[in-house]
């Protein structure tokens, strides 16, 4: 028979100064039922909301074909840090970074994944913009007659789910001659498959950093090192395709596109698009 009033000990994610951390938590039995009673609700609507999403984002898979419309899961991935084998201390204050947008195509039964490499380091809804033209071009060149896009992304204000990202939908068919529409899921519901491309090429990268001495100096070299690590694969595989189709997209080119926004903004400054 258990005795509510008996001691023990249990660990708590808390918010503690504006940073979630793993808290050690002791008391009675009675108070630990307490915190779980507590969370419940809040746990039962998370696990509907994040299985109700899942099995949409299936359904919409099962339901692409090279024929219609394909499935474009797309995240940032967190900024990679180049580092060198051996470097002096000094060198740890001055790392550069490496921007990485990944792509998860579902195409009826094939699957593609993508990753945009950058030395631009914000991550914007321009951005995003300049990867959509990056994966239109793919599309149209591997999968002509697809005529539609369904992005999936969660719900990242800064970059996906906003004014500008919602104005740019309206117009991708004049911008990239594609239809498109925009899924949208709760930020924080897991890892997605985009998460395991990042993890792959950066994992790729810094294990041969350490351990065969190569030099990844800036963006670029990071770039060519994946789309030549990815090919050897692919090849060692005996596989027409590489695993992880890489490009390169220039800060410029994301400035151009940054430049021209705000000279749209400026241009139509008393329009204003509200989001219900």
């Amino acid at each position: 028979m258990m005795d509510l009033d008996d001691e023990c000990s249990w660990n708590l994610w808390k918010k503690v100064n504006n940073k979630f951390d793993l808290q050690q938590m002791s008391g009675s039995i009675d108070s630990l039922l307490t915190e779980i009673e507590e969370g419940w609700p809040l746990f039962l609507l998370h696990t509907h909301i994040n299985r109700e999403q899942r099995e949409c984002i299936k359904d919409l898979r099962c339901q692409s074909t090279d024929k219609t419309f394909v499935v474009a899961q797309i995240d940032f991935s967190m900024n990679y840090t180049l580092v060198r084998q051996r470097e002096v201390q000094q060198g740890f204050f001055s790392q550069h970074q490496v921007t990485l947008f990944t792509i998860h195509l579902t195409i009826g039964k094939e699957q593609r994944n993508l990753a945009i490499i950058s030395d631009y380091m914000e991550h914007t809804t321009v951005f995003v913009h300049c990867e959509q033209k990056v994966l239109t071009q793919f599309i149209k060149k591997n999968f002509p007659l697809v005529k539609k896009i369904n992005y999936v992304s969660d719900g990242a204000c800064a970059h996906f789910k906003n004014n500008a990202s919602i104005l740019n939908l309206i117009h991708h068919k004049i911008d990239f001659d594609l239809d498109a529409c925009w899924t949208f899921t709760a930020t924080g519901h897991g890892k997605g498959a985009g998460d395991g491309i990042g993890a792959v090429l950066k994992f790729s990268a810094r294990r041969a950093t350490l351990s065969k001495n190569i030099l990844m100096s800036n963006p670029k070299d990071f770039y060519e090192f994946t789309q030549k690590q990815q090919l050897e694969t692919a090849r060692r595989s005996n596989k027409d395709i590489p695993g992880v189709h890489a490009f390169f997209l220039e800060s410029d080119e994301i400035e151009e596109a940054k430049n021209f926004e705000q000279q749209v903004k400026k241009a139509f400054a008393s329009i204003r698009l509200y989001l219900y």
